[in-house]
């Protein structure tokens, strides 16, 4: 592809020099030799006085440092070119906002495998960076989710060439296909719909329980949209008046249960 060999100039900022020393071994070594360490910084101050002078094209920051964590460094030195990964020790909320919000990640202590994955979907991100732009992330949003563990509104869904910011009421149901799935979803007055690799599992555990519901090994639905119960040779739910989608029979039950003490569904 064009562009696979353009020297990608990186800054890394975290406030554990040993750390910085050694996920810049790892880049040069083991992950891309196109990757062009243009500076190492210990706290948001230098940083900011890093990006001035080197406009690197992306920047792994730690997410904990003295002084400005990162959310709140991006947010005051908005807006900016480059794009972020962040580097972050296991949080299992923040890792789900992460992925809510599409934001790019890679945990301590470092895989090779995972920040050779990260550094794939940064180059693509960059390719597409014009199309990304017009979807900029909320750092303050995603630092709120983070700090006061709250439930996030709207998902990210973002595949190879577009991104949709889609509120969570607006989707209609996700379906498994293979090591991918469907999300189908209303963005103003158009259904539109969207492949992205995961399994359906993933997805289930991002949207918020209280509204979504696995009603099939191939089908997670929001049950804000449920019209109709259609209980003949096979059981079958039906969404807007429009999709008619097969519910498993030992799902049945929990599933009318579940309905009908959330108040979305009356017999």
């Amino acid at each position: 592809m064009p562009g696979d060999h353009v020297p990608l100039n990186v800054l890394i900022v975290d406030d554990e020099m040993e750390a910085c020393a050694n996920l810049q071994h790892i880049l040069n070594e083991y992950v891309d030799k196109d990757i062009n360490i243009v500076g190492i910084a210990n706290n948001t101050r230098d940083a900011e006085a890093a990006i001035a002078k080197a406009a690197p094209a992306a920047v792994f920051l730690d997410i904990e440092m003295p002084n400005e964590n990162a959310f709140h460094f991006l947010e005051r030195i908005a807006p900016f070119n480059f794009e972020v990964i962040f580097v972050t020790a296991y949080d299992e909320y923040a890792v789900k906002a992460f992925k809510l919000n599409a934001v790019d990640y890679i945990l301590k202590p470092i895989s090779i495998t995972e920040l050779n994955q990260a550094v794939h979907k940064l180059k693509e991100k960059i390719r597409y960076k014009s199309i990304l732009s017009e979807n900029s992330v909320s750092y303050a949003e995603i630092s709120n989710q983070v700090s006061n563990k709250i439930k996030g509104q709207k998902i990210t869904l973002k595949d190879s060439n577009s991104i949709e910011v889609v509120e969570f009421r607006n989707i209609y149901f996700v379906e498994a296909q293979g090591s991918y799935v469907r999300i189908l979803f209303l963005k103003g007055s158009e259904i539109k719909e969207i492949t992205l690799s995961g399994s359906l599992t993933d997805y289930e555990e991002l949207m918020p329980a209280d509204i979504f519901y696995r009603i099939h090994k191939s089908y997670l639905i929001n049950c804000i949209h449920v019209k109709k119960i259609l209980k003949d040779e096979y059981s079958q739910v039906v969404i807007r008046d429009i999709y008619t989608l097969p519910i498993s029979r030992r799902r049945y039950a929990p599933l009318l249960q579940f309905l009908k003490s959330n108040d979305y569904y009356h017999e």
